[in-house]
């Protein structure tokens, strides 16, 4: 098959690539960075440099292809939702005069929902744009859970006050998941595609936020690292004293808020997928070995 990926060398597509090439695909993969190029053909697959902003080299980068990943890094400055709505029609647009018949989207657990969850209201959009651009193309949404390394986020707090702070709930649990573990998802999607709109949840492991604190704690050896629960207003203003932009903290807190005072996961839930075999244990000590390499 010929296979088109977004996203170059990140977490999900480079083993999506990886994976993709040893089963003897032809695949294409995209990048803005001409410097990914060699590292792309080191993979065996093909490098197309070039702009996702950009219809005509979509629409040729597509031509032919028998099956398309699309995958959009949410935006964190200006309005966040207009951005996911351009994308997603200059995607569609370039699928619709390429003549794909597969595509699959990385979208997001949350992608049920609207406006009410905050940032993740991104992929809600993204995925009615396709929906209602391509009606006559196999479209997979695959919904990830919260990813592991969003914990790298609190690896300062961590280190200064040995604390992680949340506006989330300490009693919930919440599900997460690996790259590494969404990338065989990706790669079923992509080579044995359905008939049709699907949606995919994935997911490698539920854990509440202490009990990823006591995991992390004992990778650290910081016995009294603990979870600390603000307010809105103080996890709001402590993300914008780091320098966080403002239009994407608000929908961040109001997303987090959502997921605290909601049944967030109930469609989740009514989808459940077989959790992958990546454990927050094992991530706990990758965690614990950046937070070392970082003194």
């Amino acid at each position: 098959m010929k296979i088109i990926l977004t996203g170059s060398l990140g977490h999900i597509s480079q083993p999506v690539a990886t994976e993709l090439v040893q089963q003897g695909h032809d695949v294409t993969v995209i990048s803005h960075n001409a410097k990914r190029a060699d590292a792309i053909k080191a993979l065996g697959a093909t490098p197309a440099i070039g702009s996702i902003d950009d219809d005509a080299f979509l629409t040729r980068t597509f031509m032919g292809a028998d099956a398309v990943y699309l995958m959009i890094t949410a935006a964190s400055e200006g309005d966040i939702f207009e951005a996911g709505r351009r994308q997603a029609t200059i995607y569609a647009n370039a699928v619709k005069a390429a003549g794909v018949h597969q595509v699959v989207n990385l979208s997001s657990v949350g992608a049920n929902l609207g406006p009410e969850v905050g940032a993740l209201h991104i992929y809600n959009i993204i995925e009615g744009l396709l929906m209602t651009m391509l009606p006559d193309v196999n479209l997979t949404f695959i919904r990830p859970t919260s990813m592991f390394y969003n914990l790298f986020g609190s690896m300062a707090s961590i280190r200064k006050d040995h604390a992680i702070y949340t506006n989330g709930s300490l009693t919930k649990t919440g599900s997460w998941v690996a790259p590494i573990d969404i990338a065989p998802i990706v790669v079923q999607a992509l080579t044995k595609p359905a008939a049709g709109t699907t949606v995919q949840y994935v997911a490698s492991d539920e854990k509440t936020y202490p009990e990823i604190a006591t995991l992390l704690a004992d990778a650290l050896a910081m016995p009294d690292l603990k979870v600390i629960a603000l307010s809105d207003e103080d996890m709001l203003q402590r993300l914008l004293a780091t320098g966080a932009p403002k239009q994407f903290t608000e929908q961040y807190i109001k997303m987090t808020a959502y997921e605290r005072d909601q049944d967030f996961y109930a469609d989740y839930r009514a989808h459940q997928p077989v959790l992958g075999p990546t454990k927050l244990a094992t991530f706990a000590q990758e965690f614990a070995r950046v937070y070392r390499q970082a003194e």
